[in-house]
């Protein structure tokens, strides 16, 4: 008994030596192939902090992911020189990015979602949404609906206060931007009179005077006489909601025709074309409104207190919710698992560079650093 035991323990060493020793054959061939391959060198501008060393890796973007093509020879101030197989020919016309870790949340999605990779997740998503999107809309589009407005209900209040507490930047930002609408209103008057006057007033007197036709002319005047000017308001209000909704179609369709024609003038001319541009560029830039309205919903939603119980009960905790969001994920599986594969994994099952690159860097909490070549798209 004790001899067998012995052999045994003689044959599995044996196995785990010829394990090991397969495994330094195998790692010191790879390295050995890897330094007499005929290489050239390629020399890329050393972006500012790039923290890439002598020996760090170089990979070739691919439509397949990362290929490995070499590694970083030298790192002068101003340029990195890059050892690269000589066999894939002349590599100048690429992009050359530098990628250390730790890396921010996008830094990472861009470092493992490469232009190739993303175009291929794109497809599976398309795929899956031309087979399911319509029952996935069937589902999802009335509990969208329905939490929308809950929500909306619960944080109107608050939204409410909020505005109210900054009516004094928004007094502040309106007046500067109605003072300088009036430096160009008078120029766009200029030009956009004659092109309402030509498409559209005619369309909207005829209109409007058949309307007021219609109109409760008696009673309006009777109270703005008797000073009742609220209730006047209020019925002409009526009167216009009243015929808008009931009017002809052929008026409906001639209002829009006409808005049509005014507005396809109005593009076409190029100084008011300017002149509208510019007035939204600056509203689009306006620093103050970007601030007022990151204020304005922080305020509103990010730090209202009412929000994570309502996405607890409304979304996370209703048993209608979760039902649907099973059945989701079981139309989905197919393509979650494909999207997951193509992240994951290259044409040969192989798990991709910049996977265990990311990975080694958290499991050894080490810095990890490698460039990627790209081709330049053309005209660039």
């Amino acid at each position: 008994m004790h001899s067998g035991s012995r052999n045994i323990h003689l044959i599995l060493g044996a196995v785990l030596w010829l394990s090991a020793g397969s495994g330094a054959v195998g790692s010191a061939y790879i390295v050995c192939r890897r330094m007499l391959r005929p290489t050239s060198e390629l020399h890329i501008p050393a972006p500012r902090e790039h923290n890439i060393s002598p020996g760090d890796v170089v990979f070739l973007d691919t439509e397949n992911g990362l290929r490995r093509i070499g590694e970083v020879g030298a790192v002068h101030w101003d340029t990195i020189a890059l050892s690269v197989d000589q066999r894939l020919g002349d590599l100048s016309n690429t992009l050359a990015t530098c990628w250390q870790t730790p890396m921010s949340a996008e830094e990472t999605v861009s470092a493992l979602l490469p232009p190739a990779i993303r175009k291929r997740v794109a497809d599976h998503i398309s795929l899956a949404w031309r087979d399911n999107g319509t029952e996935l809309t069937e589902i999802w589009k009335p509990i969208a609906g329905g939490l929308a407005m809950a929500y909306i209900g619960l944080v109107s209040e608050e939204f409410g206060a909020v505005i109210r507490n900054h009516s004094g930047d928004m007094q502040t930002i309106s007046q500067k931007h109605l003072d300088r609408l009036g430096e160009d209103w008078p120029l766009i008057q200029q030009r956009l009179r004659p092109i309402l006057q030509e498409h559209l007033t005619p369309t909207l007197s005829r209109l409007a005077s058949n309307a007021l036709a219609d109109a409760p002319k008696t009673q309006i005047v009777w109270n703005i006489v008797r000073g009742n000017y609220s209730a006047a308001y209020e019925l002409m209000l009526d009167w216009l909601g009243d015929w808008i909704s009931d009017m002809p179609e052929d008026d409906r369709h001639e209002l829009r025709e006409a808005l049509h024609e005014t507005w396809d003038m109005a593009r076409q001319d190029e100084e008011l074309r300017t002149r509208l541009g510019g007035i939204l560029q600056r509203l689009r830039d306006d620093k103050q409104i970007q601030l007022l309205l990151s204020d304005i919903y922080r305020e509103t939603m990010a730090k209202n207190s009412h929000t994570a119980d309502f996405l607890r009960e409304r979304l996370i905790d209703d048993p209608h919710v979760r039902q649907e969001m099973y059945h989701t994920i079981e139309l989905l599986g197919p393509t979650l698992k494909s999207i997951l594969s193509t992240v994951m994994f290259d044409q040969n099952g192989v798990t991709r560079p910049e996977i265990v690159h990311l990975v080694r860097s958290t499991a050894l909490r080490r810095n990890v650093a490698w460039v990627t070549l790209r081709a330049k798209k053309a005209g660039k």
